[in-house]
């Protein structure tokens, strides 16, 4: 960045000064001379910036497919815990609405059911699961998800939070 900064006031300034004070360079040679090797310095930045350019996004390519497997591996920690708790169909639908964040009513509304019926199916969840409420399944989820990464003080594999869960 500094390099095509210098670059640029360079030639602002000299087309400035051939502007205002309508003279030449005092030696023609030099002026030539400089002026390629302000070019050269702007081609080197340019082939530096590009490349930069090339690796930032090949890093964020990457990461959105970190996030895409990241995300597969949630869906599939999300159905290996339904099918370990025994979840009927309608209770999956509604744990999936849980976890998303959907209120009973917009769950009731989605599933066309009562709102009554959502609630007893959340309780039935929750206690298939092991856990007293919204919070603590999402919680059981992301814990599932990030059992086997190493935590900061160097141990590997989790500290089971929910006691009544067994493990």
């Amino acid at each position: 960045m500094i390099l095509s900064t210098v670059c640029t006031l360079f030639f602002a300034m000299d087309v400035f000064g051939d502007i205002v004070f309508d003279r030449e360079f005092p030696d023609e040679k030099t002026h030539h001379i400089l002026e390629l090797i302000v070019v050269i310095l702007s081609l080197v930045a340019f082939v530096f910036h590009f490349r930069e350019l090339k690796r930032f996004f090949k890093h964020h390519h990457k990461m959105e497919d970190q996030v895409r497997v990241a995300s597969g591996e949630f869906s599939q920690v999300i159905e290996g815990l339904f099918v370990e708790w025994k979840l009927t169909p309608a209770e999956m639908d509604v744990a999936i609405f849980l976890v998303k964040g959907l209120s009973f009513s917009e769950i009731a509304e989605a599933r066309n059911a009562k709102e009554g019926t959502v609630k007893a199916q959340s309780n039935a969840i929750y206690r298939k699961a092991g856990v007293k409420g919204r919070h603590e399944l999402l919680a059981l989820f992301f814990d599932e998800l990030l059992s086997d990464i190493s935590v900061a003080s160097g141990q590997t594999g989790r500290d089971d939070i929910f006691s009544s869960r067994p493990v």
